[in-house]
């Protein structure tokens, strides 16, 4: 059974190691350079949508410390 299920995923196993193994240097380049780019704007959104939090918490009470 198990060999089956070998038998029958390694055409596609071949396929990603042939298309991985064209790449070149450059191919590589800009993939990394996608990837961190995609990684950089997550952390940023994260970040920013903190630090909205934070002064929306802060800018809250200050307005009900001026209402007292």
């Amino acid at each position: 059974m198990i060999t089956e299920k070998v038998i029958s995923n390694a055409p596609y196993a071949a396929s990603a190691v042939t298309v991985i193994a064209g790449f070149t240097v450059k191919d590589w380049g800009v993939i990394i350079g996608v990837i961190l780019t995609f990684i950089t704007v997550i952390v940023n959104w994260i970040y920013k949508h903190r630090q909205d939090q934070r002064e929306t918490i802060l800018f809250q009470q200050k307005l009900k410390h001026k209402k007292h």
